[in-house]
């Protein structure tokens, strides 16, 4: 009676998840084949119609321009301009590039906002290099909780040559980056610090060197201080990060949120990164040792994550907090929704996808291919997962390792597999369809097609219900 108990129970977890999650992929959006004007962006406030402009013809310094513009002027950069001190911003302006542009050999912030409504518009900052470390950044907003920078638009910027990032926005709200080209800073092409309801759309952002000491680096990264409370320091949350090209950030990371919350990342072209997008969660501002705040709610729909060169790296990461099997500590939540991820899945845990300390979490439709060794990882402490209608497709052999279509690395996993399958190719060794070796897991399969695999299922007794397969 106890087994025909968890039979049912988990015959009925499965019926919810087939019909709840055709409804959750409409909700998430269109495919990338029908773009037309953005309904899910967060809502932005245009900016105050300008009222009079002025530019650096026969200034002796580019500082006294703006220090002599009225709120919501022009102010027009036609000069080269090179800087030993931050260009402070402290007044509602556009300040547009018209063949001009700024140049430091110092590690400063070269252009420094502390104002709302300020635009900057076709900026041309360049660094003093990004092969050392150190707080040389291009734009760099600055707001508090009580009182955040609002509505700032970084638009048509060519950023280059910063040791540490090329926009840096810290306390942001209602902000735009876009259609800008980031390349060769040091630790992160565009960095957000407690920001909430903007937009990141349609950058480049290429070579990101974390050079030493430097212990990780980001092409776009929405975090959270980990020094205070979420009073303080709250969480990233409502960004929309959409249609960017993040390339060559060899070290580290694509794209990536610490903790953040109702975050976007949508139609991403990711190439050449250790790691393609991880979603993982922020520190214990008490114990730096812990992590605390997971993930929520999170979107990671409609991206390609490519990288041809083997070594340690997911293409998609999706973690929540807690340090060990079942911890307590607060879960990520969220869909990993129509990706495409070419390579991956070298080191013990990694996959195209690797995901674990989740609760609810949909993974959907997603294509895998060309990864080594492994597809879909599920590491531990994944409660009701679903897996969806996913491909993986031509995993290249590890060594004398056997390749697995969906890995269950470890233990305290509930899962419900629907419709997945394999489709075989090159590999030069055999594929198991789900491996899952030690007991302690619960998983639920349902018209997966694992016909291209020499071995369907290889799991300890007790663990794996299967039906219609």
């Amino acid at each position: 009676m106890a087994d025909a108990r968890g039979v049912a129970t988990r015959r009925s977890v499965v019926l919810h998840a087939a019909a709840s999650v055709p409804a959750l992929v409409a909700w998430c959006g269109r495919p990338q084949s029908a773009r037309t004007e953005r309904q899910d962006a967060p809502p932005h406030t245009p900016h105050t119609a300008c009222t009079a402009g002025s530019n650096d013809a026969g200034a002796a310094d580019i500082q006294d321009v703006i220090e002599a513009a009225e709120a919501h002027d022009v102010v027009s950069v036609t000069r080269d301009w090179r800087r030993e001190a931050p260009l402070v911003i402290d007044r509602p302006i556009t300040l547009r590039f018209e063949g001009g542009s700024l140049t430091t050999d110092r590690d400063i912030d070269l252009v420094l906002v502390r104002a709302s409504s300020v635009r900057i518009v076709g900026a041309v900052l360049t660094g003093s290099g990004s092969e050392h470390s150190g707080l040389g950044r291009g734009i760099h907003a600055v707001g508090t909780v009580e009182r955040p920078v609002e509505d700032l638009e970084v638009t048509q910027a060519h950023i280059a040559h910063f040791a540490h990032d090329g926009v840096l926005l810290e306390h942001c709200v209602k902000f735009q980056v876009v259609d800008s080209r980031i390349s060769d800073v040091g630790y992160s092409g565009v960095l957000m610090f407690s920001c909430t309801d903007g937009v990141v759309a349609r950058n480049r952002i290429e070579r990101v060197t974390q050079p030493a000491p430097y212990p990780n680096s980001y092409g776009i990264q929405a975090v959270r201080s980990t020094t205070a409370g979420l009073d303080r320091s709250p969480r990233s949350s409502r960004l929309l990060v959409s249609d960017n090209h993040v390339a060559d950030v060899a070290h580290w990371e694509g794209i990536d949120t610490h903790g953040g919350e109702s975050i976007a990342i949508l139609r991403n072209r990711i190439e050449r990164c250790r790691v393609g997008i991880a979603v993982v969660p922020s520190k214990d501002e008490d114990d730096a040792s812990a992590t605390k705040y997971a993930p929520i709610g999170c979107s990671i729909i409609d991206n390609t994550v490519v990288r041809s060169e083997p070594g340690p790296g997911s293409g998609i990461v999706v973690r929540g907090a807690g340090e060990s099997v079942g911890s307590s500590a607060e879960r990520a939540t969220g869909i990993v929704l129509r990706n495409t991820v070419i390579g991956y899945g070298d080191g013990d845990r990694d996959g195209a996808i690797l995901v674990y300390l989740t609760r609810n979490l949909v993974i959907a439709q997603n294509e895998c291919r060309h990864g080594r060794r492994r597809g879909i990882s599920l590491y531990h402490s994944n409660e009701a997962l679903t897996l969806r209608g996913n491909v993986v497709s031509t995993l290249v052999q590890q060594g004398t390792a056997t390749s697995v279509v969906v890995d269950v690395r470890a233990t305290d996993n509930s899962a419900t597999l629907i419709g997945n399958s394999h489709r075989p190719g090159s590999t030069g060794g055999p594929v198991y369809g789900l491996m899952c070796r030690q007991t302690g897991n619960d998983l639920f399969l349902v018209d997966n097609d694992w016909s291209g695999t020499a071995v369907a299922v290889v799991a300890a007794p007790g663990v794996v219900v299967r039906h219609r397969e």
